[in-house]
């Protein structure tokens, strides 16, 4: 059980009581942080730090990191998001298509532009999607953005992780939709 918090509390006094890391300045107020991540109230902060929220804070703005050779699974996960019962907004722009340009530079500013816009960058795993530089590049720009990271296991796919989620710790939930919301809520209260 958790006791009601002041808005005003330290947010490393919140770490050391909890044993967590939240990824934010020790003396940044807990009112201010729960502002900044869309959260109600800690427990609230708390139930998704630890993958229990399976429901929606806030509305979550998110984008997608995927390998291409996954395009028709990517393609239902769109539809998956289309539920009007989800608080999901994709600002992706048009990330199914691929940005018209051989100038690797371009292509960055492009992304970087897209990823800065978004709360979570959802990696999207197939079999082959670990050893991508785009998605990794990806999920770097997004951690350095200060966005939260997870992973979503596209169906049926056995394909390893990519090592930033590993090294991050980060949330990677299965082809399920209250896993998936666990996940991306998890990841905005974890973000840094």
């Amino acid at each position: 059980m958790f006791y009601r918090k002041r808005g005003d509390t330290r947010v490393d006094t919140i770490e050391a009581q909890y044993g967590i890391s939240l990824n934010a300045r020790g003396d940044m107020l807990l009112g201010n942080l729960l502002d900044e991540r869309g959260f109600d109230s800690l427990s609230q902060l708390l139930d998704a730090y630890y993958g229990r929220l399976t429901h929606h804070a806030r509305a979550r703005r998110i984008a997608y990191s995927f390998h291409s050779e996954d395009l028709p699974q990517v393609r239902g996960f769109r539809l998956m998001l289309r539920n009007p019962n989800l608080a999901f907004q994709l600002h992706d722009g048009r990330s199914l298509e691929a940005v018209d340009s051989q100038n690797k530079s371009y292509i960055r500013q492009v992304i970087r532009e897209k990823i800065q816009r978004v709360t979570v960058v959802v990696c999207l795993i197939g079999n082959g999607t670990a050893w991508r530089d785009w998605v990794d590049w990806e999920l770097r720009a997004g951690q350095e953005l200060g966005k939260g990271l997870c992973g979503v296991r596209l169906k049926g796919s056995r394909g390893r992780r990519p090592p930033i989620l590993d090294q991050l710790d980060a949330p990677v939930a299965q082809w399920d939709m209250v896993a998936i919301t666990a996940a991306i809520e998890c990841a905005a209260a974890r973000r840094s």
